[in-house]
């Protein structure tokens, strides 16, 4: 096997066994809209595999994975910011999206995390409801479990005011 090819090849395994951040990453940082979605995949897809040649194993490949998909997230939320506001329709909606992103019990949940204003609390929040420990979030975020566990308190009390303010999301 060529060494372009073993190298393909390792990188759709690894790509295959972390399918699952990305899908998650994606549709938390999507608000659900299957355009953005397929777009926000396609372009963590390729910066994986820019960044792959570099990867040397230092961490897990789902922590790396993980790092890079908010990383690249994030960017194309400040890149959305400058953009103008579309609104589409899309028939198709129920096709793409998973069960969890339909189920109307999670519909307060998503309006409380869209109404976060600060990205880098969006990416802690999400690493938290996805159940990464502390030290991983903080490896992901390169910053210490201490200012990991402080941020994740003010974050909590923030969702509380937002919740205890608007009524809608009960």
């Amino acid at each position: 096997m060529k060494p372009d090819e073993r190298q393909q090849t390792e990188f759709l395994q690894m790509l295959s066994q972390c399918e699952g951040i990305l899908i998650k990453v994606c549709r938390y940082f999507t608000r659900r809209r299957p355009s953005d979605f397929r777009d926000l995949y396609q372009e963590i897809v390729c910066t994986l595999w820019e960044s792959w040649p570099e990867y040397r194993g230092e961490s897990a490949p789902a922590t790396w994975v993980t790092r890079i998909a908010l990383n690249v997230a994030g960017q194309e939320i400040r890149k959305r910011k400058r953009m103008p506001l579309f609104v589409e329709y899309d028939e198709n909606i129920h096709d793409i999206l998973s069960d969890e992103a339909t189920d109307l019990r999670y519909q307060p949940l998503y309006r409380l995390i869209d109404s976060l204003q600060d990205d880098y609390d969006r990416k802690l929040l999400f690493l938290y409801i996805d159940r990464h420990p502390l030290r991983e979030i903080a490896d992901i975020t390169g910053t210490t479990e201490a200012a990991v566990k402080q941020r994740l308190y003010r974050i909590r009390q923030q969702l509380i005011e937002i919740k205890q303010q608007d009524t809608d999301y009960e």
